[in-house]
């Protein structure tokens, strides 16, 4: 009797510890992150503030330009339009800077983050803002501000059309224009007579 009883406990242990492993493999597994530490400490992070920072250096000349340009101007008025259409080029560049900067940082930052749920079995990343409480063991933010220091992220300005000048110069006449004192062919190929 007591060997079937025992029997019985260990059957019965066997399974409580099967069915924790079964519950521990089974349970979704979530981490918390907190992206504007990962964007403020990571190498792309301080790599794109540095650049937009340059842009605004570049920007704050543009400015300092287009005003010392206006203070030598006597009749203000006159250049008024074109400054205002100078401004809102710069306004665009800023802009459109900014976002590419944001765009390459948030790409790099998804793909990080895709890696480092499928090399830990991770089923769910929050913000960690969006969460009440949580452990320390559950902030990813170390591990994805070191992953995202092994990616390379390059800033590049794009093209951004040139300052307009208070006389645009004359437009270039296309390759495929004649001059205008030379005749066109007639259907047959041949140019008329010159009288």
């Amino acid at each position: 009797m007591k060997k079937i009883v025992v029997l019985c406990l260990a059957v019965f242990c066997l399974s409580l510890v099967g069915c924790n492993q079964v519950a521990e493999t089974s349970s979704p597994k979530v981490v918390v992150v907190d992206p504007a530490k990962v964007f403020q400490d990571s190498k792309p992070g301080k790599d794109g503030m540095a650049y937009l920072e340059k842009v605004s250096k570049e920007v704050q000349e543009e400015f300092k330009a287009l005003q010392q340009k206006a203070a030598e101007n006597k009749d203000a008025n006159k250049d008024v339009a074109n400054i205002q259409a100078q401004v809102q080029v710069i306004q665009k560049r800023v802009a459109a800077e900014q976002q590419m900067v944001v765009g390459k940082l948030n790409e790099v930052f998804q793909k990080v983050l895709q890696a480092y749920r499928s090399d830990n079995n991770v089923a769910l990343v929050l913000p960690v803002e969006q969460a009440l409480s949580f452990d320390d063991s559950v902030n990813a933010t170390d591990d994805i501000i070191e992953a995202m220091n092994k990616e390379t992220v390059t800033f590049e300005s794009q093209k951004q059309p040139a300052l307009e000048k208070e006389t645009p110069a004359e437009p270039a006449a296309p390759a495929d224009e004649k001059p205008a004192d030379e005749k066109p062919a007639d259907s047959t190929g041949e140019k008329p007579a010159s009288n």
